[in-house]
């Protein structure tokens, strides 16, 4: 699939640790060469030179203005490959294939310059064992009369990497709770198997070096940083070797190595910082008051807008403001985009939202966010004409009818989409944000 933006990659050899099962893969931009070069020679036209006594026609042609410089930066939010997707997506020939969940955005990606995507689990191979079931808590003792829940564990099989970049996505932030559900080794792999599928990966790092070269993606001219971090790891802390804490997961509580990612993406060239966070209570579908002041750190910081995931639901839209070098900034927040992909069963879990940041450069060559858009999309399953069951991603809108989906919708399917966009219009609302309207390009 070919997308209007060029991606480009500021990854170093820090990207490889000696001892790696996978080498990553940089992709290289090309850059076109000039039309003219590209055009057949014309014959060159005979000099003409004014008589003496005629002077030359003066151009009055004005100057045309410059074309100014616009992208779109799209977020989905948590994608979480359990086990009973891993189970439908297995083919006859024993691959993978899990190209028809993203199917239905595909076009929407294809209209965004940059697609990021929030993966929650890991890529550690077929030997780790796959995706299992939420395991029951242990029963009550004396001891212990309410034994904690354990955590569910994930890992999704290397075919998902590809399948997201043929559907039309550039980064995938592993910045999350779920990054060492396969230890350690579980996070490096995964790390190097979404880079040499060719996605650019931040939030987890193979090294001290990795940690600090920013994540800078390029659309229209526009020259975008993205930042990741997590507020949780679900207490796995320990699994990491003690040399490589400071580097490993970026954390939102270790304030100063953040602080030194988002000045390190500016000292590159980034004209407009993102920082992608995964933070909040799952299932509250309001913003906690330490959300907020995390966002205004954030933006404090030096980031230009923060993308929010974790919740599970979908959260609010506003904008905050910082004051920078005299001037005030005014920075949007997406607290929680709810999940992407997923098989979670409890209420409005199977509600999202894709979002995007309206980017422009001024006319004083300064670039701004001047607009959120944002499209409902729900976790959806289809029974296929081979009997499994396809979870897929679909974008609703305000007629339903309108949505793709793998089959043709039943009744059923239909409602859950008028209550999926009902849902996030709720809770997201016309003031902060605008909806993505159907293009009119395509129909089901």
């Amino acid at each position: 699939m070919l997308k209007k933006s060029a991606v480009f990659f500021l990854l170093c050899a820090a990207l490889v640790l000696a001892g790696c099962a996978a080498e990553a893969v940089v992709p290289v931009t090309v850059t076109p060469a000039p039309v003219e070069e590209l055009l057949p020679a014309a014959s060159a036209a005979p000099e003409q030179t004014p008589s003496p006594t005629e002077k030359p026609t003066p151009d009055l042609t004005p100057t045309p203005e410059p074309t100014p410089q616009a992208a779109l930066i799209g977020f989905a939010g948590d994608i979480l490959i359990m086990q009973t997707q891993v189970q439908n997506a297995k083919q006859a020939d024993g691959s993978y294939d899990f190209s028809g969940s993203f199917a239905p955005m595909e076009r929407i990606f294809a209209e965004t310059d940059v697609v990021a995507v929030n993966f929650e689990g890991a890529m550690a191979g077929a030997e780790a064992g796959y995706s299992e079931p939420r395991p029951t808590a242990p029963p009550a003792t004396e001891a212990d009369p309410t034994p904690k829940q354990p955590f569910q564990a994930f890992n999704a099989p290397d075919a998902l990497a590809q399948d997201l970049v043929e559907a039309g996505v550039d980064f995938a932030s592993t910045a999350n709770n779920h990054c060492l559900d396969r230890g350690y080794a579980g996070l490096l792999r995964t790390a190097e198997t979404l880079r040499a599928a060719g996605l650019l990966q931040g939030g987890c790092y193979l090294s001290e070096e990795d940690r600090f070269t920013p994540r800078i993606l390029t659309a229209n001219g526009i020259h975008i940083g993205i930042v990741c971090a997590t507020e949780s790891v679900n207490s796995n802390d320990g699994l990491i070797p003690s040399e490589s804490r400071s580097f490993a997961v970026s954390r939102l509580s270790r304030e100063e190595a953040l602080q030194r990612e988002i000045v390190s993406c500016r000292e590159a060239g980034a004209e407009f910082i993102i920082a992608f966070v995964h933070w909040g209570s799952e299932f509250e579908a309001v913003e906690s008051s330490r959300q907020e002041k995390t966002a205004q750190w954030l933006v404090d910081a030096g980031a230009d807008a923060v993308i929010g995931s974790h919740p599970h639901v979908v959260q609010p839209i506003e904008w905050i403001e910082t004051e920078r070098d005299g001037k005030t900034v005014r920075a949007p927040i997406v607290y929680s985009l709810g999940n992407f992909l997923s098989n979670m069963s409890k209420p409005d879990t199977e509600y999202g939202m894709f979002a995007r940041l309206c980017l422009l450069r001024g006319a004083n060559g300064a670039v701004s966010c001047t607009a959120v858009e944002y499209l409902p999309v729900l976790c959806l399953k289809q029974k296929l004409e081979d009997g499994r069951t396809l979870h897929q991603t679909v974008p609703c809108y305000g007629d339903a009818a309108l949505s793709i989906t793998a089959m043709p919708p039943d009744e059923s399917a239909l409602r859950k989409m008028d209550a999926c966009f009902e849902h996030v219009m709720d809770i997201v609302g016309t003031e902060q944000a605008n909806l993505i309207e159907w293009s009119g390009e395509y129909a089901q």
